[in-house]
């Protein structure tokens, strides 16, 4: 029967060692040896893979806003695509997110362009305070967005805002400042002529409307937030922008990239009852300069083939419009890597 390497025989005075036959014991050992020296084989190529999967920070806003849900979905397509790794962080507000861009804490970020602009200029409520290291990646889709009331609410238009309550300060999400006073301006008003209702941001001003604290609440038309306190109140009613061409002029004093949007009826639109002209502004998806060019270049020439599974993922990038994702904007510039990708895609517009 098999014997043990332990139990070895010798024979004669010469202690000459007999063959002997390796048992179960050792054929285990040896299989075990087997096994850690592939693995050690192994092991830098397993390294060198783990390399090439670099992963990125993309910093957004907090769960609830429109944009956090973009964010998920945009990362989702690019690592279906390329090898990046994206990690998804949310942040209080639209400035928390320009500066871990700026500062290299995170390599992606979304807003819209009017806050890129005023970020990477140190303009409006970022005086004194330039992000120099801001690029633009590439133009998602125009944002509707609008004043909010409850369905039965006698707030029939802009003009009847005055005196009524409504979020002002957005300590945390300033940008809401430049947006609610862009949507009132068209009906000759701004945020001094309502009865401020301090808020942090965007979720606890909706909050306070759902709590009764206010009058009305301004966000992103199709946000999840907008439908959960569609439900809470019983419905929500869009009030309308003065598209004529002094409200227009008004609204563009505020800041020239707004521009109007007429939004039809429509299950992702919450709180559209009809034909409704709202206020628009770009969504763009921005980067570090530090970034390298491979990385925006893998990570716009995953995003632009792919508006399908983008649908899928949310309907509001039905709106993606991939021949105009580099749209030339006044001030700020794109990033050498998403130039790389349109010049070979034949789309240059972008500077």
């Amino acid at each position: 029967m098999p014997v043990d390497v332990r139990t070895m025989e010798k024979s004669g005075a010469a202690g000459v060692r007999l063959p002997i036959r390796i048992g179960a014991t050792q054929r285990g050992r040896n299989r075990s040896m087997k096994r850690l020296i592939l693995f050690l084989i192994a092991l830098p190529f397993v390294g060198a893979g783990a390399a090439s999967a670099q992963t990125i920070g993309f910093a957004t806003l907090p769960p609830g806003a429109i944009n956090n849900v973009q964010a998920q979905v945009i990362a989702k397509v690019v690592q279906a695509h390329t090898d990046l790794k994206v990690r998804v962080t949310p942040y209080r507000g639209g400035g928390a997110v320009a500066a871990a861009v700026n500062s290299k804490r995170a390599e992606i970020g979304i807003s819209d362009a009017v806050e890129i602009t005023d970020a990477l200029t140190g303009t409006h409520r970022f005086k004194g305070r330039p992000h120099p290291n801001l690029r633009v990646a590439f133009r998602v889709l125009s944002f509707p967005i609008s004043i909010f009331v409850r369905t039965d609410s006698p707030i029939k238009t802009m003009k009847d805002m005055k005196g009524k309550k409504f979020g002002t300060r957005w300590s945390a999400f300033p940008n809401m400042i430049p947006l609610m006073n862009g949507l009132l301006a068209t009906a000759g008003l701004s945020l001094k002529d309502v009865e401020g209702v301090p808020t942090a941001n965007i979720i606890r001003g909706a909050n306070d409307f759902k709590a009764g604290k206010s009058d009305a609440f301004g966000f992103a038309i199709g946000a999840p937030k907008v439908a959960e306190v569609n439900s809470a109140v019983g419905g929500v009613r869009v009030l309308p922008i003065d598209n004529s061409p002094a409200g227009i002029a008004r609204m563009k004093a505020v800041r020239s990239d707004y521009f109007p949007m007429l939004l039809k009826p429509h299950p992702r639109f919450v709180g559209v009852l009809e034909p409704t002209w709202v206020m628009g502004t770009d969504l763009v998806i921005y980067c570090g300069a530090h970034v390298p060019d491979d990385v925006i270049y893998k990570f716009v020439t995953a995003v632009h083939p792919n508006k399908k599974e983008l649908a899928q993922g949310h309907p509001s990038f039905n709106g993606f419009q991939p021949k105009n994702m580099n749209k030339q904007f006044a001030t700020v510039k794109y990033h050498p890597g998403a130039i790389k990708f349109y010049k070979e895609a034949g789309i240059q517009q972008g500077k």
